[in-house]
């Protein structure tokens, strides 16, 4: 069995800073390190290839010669041999550019079994090469894994989702993400090779398309510094902390967007546009996230002079088509059959891919939930089209762009980032935005066919209910440390989530793991209770708009990093500042 594991060099994320004077990020002395998810992906590919009877791992990676350094690392956690591409041409590839890089050297490689990624790199919250790289490949893909067995040329895997556990069976070759990281600082010999670009292609052209920069359809415009300033508020009563924390969240309150679209931007006359938004929906009701982008995409749509549209897949859907109306969609595009009652990777791609091949939206806004992840990019790559993943910020220019704002080395900086192909895509977190206030208006439905269905390669098997959806969706997070020896019981509408630690220890499911190596969550208020505060952790909530922090003395991290911090005990503290909000 021949498996292979796409690989990132990373800077340590608690090692960037940023230049306040020149704007940019300082690069040098910031120590490389192999990204923990793919760490994580090497060892679990070593670990299938001595349960199967042998067999060869390969970690490859595109980057500059320093990059080297990582793939020692892999040769460290098991990788057999290693495959550098390194070459001018390469450099300054988005992720489109470098999908289509690493399927060259797939294909040059050649009898490939299984691809085994991490499911993001830290550095960039880049979520999509994975499955690009299995649309340029025309394999099938799973992203999110946490188990996989291999039995003669079954392969069965186990996805982790924002609902729960979906097992699938597939035959490969396959492109598989893992859920979780590993890290690791190891380093051992072996070999490595090193291939350039005339080693994938017949020839090099100057500007060629398929490499680098020219072959990479989103550019970034700009990197901002945008670390929230913390109040640092330390009291030794939560009597005292109460009034302090009931200002703040008065004060930081996000208000509803607007039903009001804004005029068009740009010189008159000249052509309109529509914003589309994916409406992903649980338990009849769109969520939460696909609620944001309808109310968002009113802006967006009246600065592009056209309609907002919401987009619904499913299978018997009214109800979600109405209540994306009442939130703020004009059409509502409604793409139904019984094949899609449950999200699967390949049919909903295929309704996707038809809805933009003859649809053209010129913007598509998908959440960045699990689903959302999987199938955008997905799409993205079978199309070639840019995508932005992981948006924090949306706008348009006077020229009808998309400006797609996303984060990069755990949240602190942004990029501006701009594509350059039609239709826009974009994935975005969740409690970017505030919803419209619902009105009671008729729905402009209409229905889309699109065409023959495709034989799935992946079978879904079994789903086991465990949502953590909650953690996206709630106001208030109670998020727990290592020193909270049992959980506590909150009320109704507080969703619990843990640090990695918490999460190893058993004290939660590790789909409640917040942190750069879990979930990032954006609630109106996030309480860390018995949380250290290292910069891992701390990642996971920086998007919150108010943070508080109960500690049993003054001296963790977490109660300098919070705007109202408590030492106290928990027990009496956490229901008492619960209560007062």
């Amino acid at each position: 069995m021949k498996i292979v594991c796409l690989i990132k060099q990373v800077p340590r994320p608690d090692s960037i800073e940023f230049d306040q004077e020149t704007k940019t990020l300082r690069r040098e002395g910031v120590p490389l390190v192999l990204n923990p998810f793919d760490g994580a992906a090497v060892v679990h590919a070593a670990a299938l290839r001595d349960r199967n009877g042998g067999g060869e791992v390969i970690a490859m990676t595109m980057g500059p010669p320093q990059a080297e350094a990582a793939l020692r690392t892999c040769l460290a956690l098991g990788a057999d041999r290693c495959i550098h591409l390194s070459d001018r041409v390469f450099s300054v590839a988005d992720t489109i550019g470098t999908s289509r890089t690493l399927a060259l050297a797939l294909r040059r490689e050649g009898d490939v079994d299984l691809v085994v990624c991490g499911r993001k790199t830290v550095e960039s919250e880049t979520w999509q090469v994975p499955l690009e790289v299995a649309a340029f490949l025309g394999w099938p893909h799973l992203t999110s894994v946490l188990e996989t067995e291999v039995e003669g040329s079954t392969i069965r895997a186990v996805r982790e989702t924002d609902d729960g556990l979906e097992t699938y069976e597939l035959s490969g070759p396959a492109v598989l993400s893992l859920a979780h990281a590993q890290e690791s600082d190891s380093s051992a010999d072996g070999r490595i090779d090193l291939w350039m670009a005339h080693d994938l292609v017949e020839e090099v052209y100057d500007y060629d398309k398929r490499f680098g920069q020219t072959g990479s359809p989103t550019r970034v415009l700009a990197v901002r510094d945008v670390t929230p300033e913390r109040a640092g508020d330390l009291f030794e009563s939560v009597e005292a902390a109460i009034p302090r924390l009931q200002a703040l969240l008065a004060e930081r309150r996000i208000d509803p967007s607007e039903w009001e679209k804004p005029e068009r931007l740009g010189e008159r006359p000249g052509k309109s546009y529509d914003c589309w938004a994916l409406v992903e929906h649980a338990n009849g009701r769109p969520i939460r996230a696909s609620l944001e982008l309808l109310g968002k995409g009113r802006e967006l749509a009246g600065k592009l002079g056209g309609q907002n549209v919401g987009l619904v897949l499913g299978n018997d859907v009214g109800k979600v088509a109405r209540e994306a109306a009442r939130h703020g969609a004009e059409r509502v595009v409604v793409v139904e059959d019984e094949r899609l009652a449950h999200y699967h990777p390949e049919l909903w791609a295929h309704a996707l891919r038809a809805v933009l091949e003859q649809l053209r939206p010129h913007v598509l806004v998908i959440p960045a939930t699990a689903n959302g992840r999987d199938v955008g990019p997905r799409v993205a790559g079978e199309l070639e089209l840019g995508m932005t993943g992981d948006c924090v910020g949306l706008g348009i220019d006077r020229a009808g762009r998309l400006v797609q704002t996303k984060p990069a080395y755990g949240g602190n900086i942004v990029s501006v980032i701009m594509g350059s192909t039609t239709p826009q895509l974009a994935t975005v977190r969740p409690r970017m935005f505030e919803p419209l206030e619902p009105r009671e208006v008729e729905p402009a439905i209409e229905r889309f066919d699109p065409g023959d269905w495709p034989e799935p390669r992946l079978s879904q098997t079994n789903r086991e209910s465990a949502s953590a959806r909650e953690l996206d969706e709630a106001d208030v997070i109670v998020c727990v440390g290592t020193d909270v020896a049992e959980l506590p019981q909150l009320p109704d509408g507080v969703a619990l989530g843990g640090t990695r630690a918490a999460c190893e220890a058993g004290l939660l499911p590790r789909s409640r793991q917040i942190g750069l190596l879990g979930r990032q969550v954006a609630p109106h208020l996030l309480v860390a209770v018995g949380v250290r505060g290292d910069s891992e952790e701390l990642t996971g909530f920086v998007k919150a708009n108010v943070v508080a922090a109960i500690g049993s003395d003054g001296s963790a991290p977490m109660l300098a990093a919070a705007d109202v911090a408590v030492v106290g005990d928990r027990h009496d503290v956490l229901p008492a500042l619960l209560e007062a909000i």
